[in-house]
């Protein structure tokens, strides 16, 4: 989608009039000029990500650049960020990502799901909902999991004779457009926002996620929130009714797709083998074994190249991989580290704690997360909220005497609410361009979805995740 250059020059010069304040300001109540820079720093970059002025990658690089020229970090403690262990994680995981596009295990898989829609519309729009939750578990990239879906989605509307525009396509366009993005937040390997968010929680608040923990404190809540969207859409969008000879068309389109996939060769079993493995591992890890998540994905990913197995070459994996995405989430590090460092973060969160001094524990942790969930409106990606919010959120849950780590997870989960309008992700304004909605469209499901969401998401915090261990105390 094409961006206004008006919007692109004003979006850059603000953010070099606020960085200019910001070198030119010398106090500021209990904040240190070094403070001051970095909250410029961080106002600049958050503009400049939001507004996409210039590319994401291209702001992070100014960001490596800035820290040490403003005296906020050494450069090699900024530089140091670009080879953390998530950093590597994120490169594992694109690779098999990778493996997984090039053999086709997605689309397969994709096709035998729609088989259980039978043909029937309201069931179509359900399986593809479905399958932007669990296709988290292959594609760790949300705009990839879109990219994938919406040509087959597509496919099955025209092959049961539905407009792009009617009920059916809009409830399936926003379902694929919001869901994907929301589901990441359910696997720690689900989207870069949420490696990012458990990193972070590591080194600022000592908390340890394993995959099997993740997965039980937030894969619940985003099942139920994704199985109550589906009737919310079928009653914004009721479904158009088809009959008999429609129906069958579509199970025998699917059916030639198949066919036309063949029988699972040697290569696919190989790749479904190593996929099942490293799922396993993960799954168990702190269980049966100490093996790292990251350890047993670039054990995966280095598995792909072995001689016997050589499921993809080194062009091809180098090819999946997102470099924009590992700056933006480096750089988010970085970003933070100098947050911490010069006092910045502890500053905010004072600032925030002080605005919800008066309520309880419960009032604050509701307060706050309604907070992060319309800050969330500014930003087009998870990883860039997460950057931002979440050394915000550390600091302030110490000032309202709440759990780091709860305010922490509710902070993980408003990274991936992008609901209300096209640009908020960019999962949405894809699933957007290739369909027939309308703002008024994405607004109304969206409010909708923001406040199931929300709700489901506060239940889980104050009855769920403490029986997990994970108290708002």
């Amino acid at each position: 989608m094409l961006k206004s250059p008006r919007r692109l020059i004003l979006g850059f010069a603000l953010a070099i009039l606020i960085v200019s304040f910001a070198l030119s300001s010398r106090t500021l109540a209990g904040l240190s000029p070094s403070g001051i820079r970095t909250l410029g720093l961080l106002a600049f970059t958050v503009i400049l990500w939001a507004s996409e002025a210039i590319q994401p990658a291209a702001t992070s690089l100014l960001v490596f650049v800035l820290l040490p020229l403003l005296g906020i970090l050494p450069l090699n403690v900024a530089l140091a960020t670009l080879g953390t262990e998530t950093v590597w994680q994120l490169i594992g995981i694109y690779i098999i990502a990778g493996a997984i596009t090039k053999w086709q295990l997605d689309r397969r898989l994709a096709y035998n799901l729609l088989f259980l829609s039978a043909g029937r519309p309201a069931l179509v729009s359900l399986v593809f909902l479905l399958c932007g939750v669990f296709f988290t578990f292959l594609v760790p990239a949300p705009v990839g999991k879109v990219a994938l879906l919406l040509p087959l989605a597509a496919q099955s509307l025209d092959v049961l004779g539905l407009p792009s525009g009617g009920n059916t396509g809009r409830a399936t366009h926003f379902a694929l457009g919001s869901i994907s993005l929301f589901a990441g937040v359910g696997l720690l390997t689900g989207c870069p926002a949420s490696l990012y968010a458990a990193q972070l929680m590591a080194r600022e608040a000592g908390a340890t996620w394993t995959y099997g923990r993740w997965f039980l404190v937030f894969f619940p809540p985003v099942l139920l929130t994704s199985l109550l969207l589906w009737p919310l859409l079928l009653l914004l969008y009721p479904p158009e009714g088809r009959g008999g000879a429609e129906r069958a068309a579509f199970l025998a389109f699917l059916g030639s797709q198949v066919q036309s996939l063949g029988r699972m060769n040697s290569a696919e079993k190989k790749l479904a083998l190593i996929l099942g493995l490293m799922i396993g591992l993960w799954a168990t890890g702190g269980y049966l074994h100490t093996l790292p998540v990251t350890l047993v994905c670039l054990m995966a990913a280095a598995a792909l190249f072995l001689p016997g197995i050589e499921l993809i070459s080194w062009r091809e994996a180098a090819d999946s991989i997102s470099w924009s995405i590992i700056l933006v989430f480096s750089a988010g590090l970085a970003l933070t580290g100098g947050l911490t460092e010069t006092g910045a973060a502890a500053w905010l969160g004072a600032q925030l704690g002080h605005l919800l001094g008066g309520f309880t524990p419960a009032q604050a942790g509701t307060a706050a997360f309604l907070f992060l969930v319309i800050v969330r409106l500014g930003f087009t990606t998870p990883t860039a909220y997460a950057a931002a919010l979440l050394p915000v959120a550390f600091a302030a849950a110490e000032s309202l005497s709440l759990n780091p780590v709860w305010l922490g997870a509710l902070t993980a989960v408003a990274a991936h609410t992008a609901f209300l309008y096209p640009m908020e992700s960019m999962t949405l304004m894809t699933a957007y361009a290739a369909s027939s909605l309308t703002p008024c469209d994405v607004l109304r499901a969206g409010g909708a979805s923001t406040l199931l969401a929300g709700a489901v998401t506060l239940l889980a915090a104050y009855l769920y995740w403490p029986l997990l261990g994970l108290a708002i105390k």
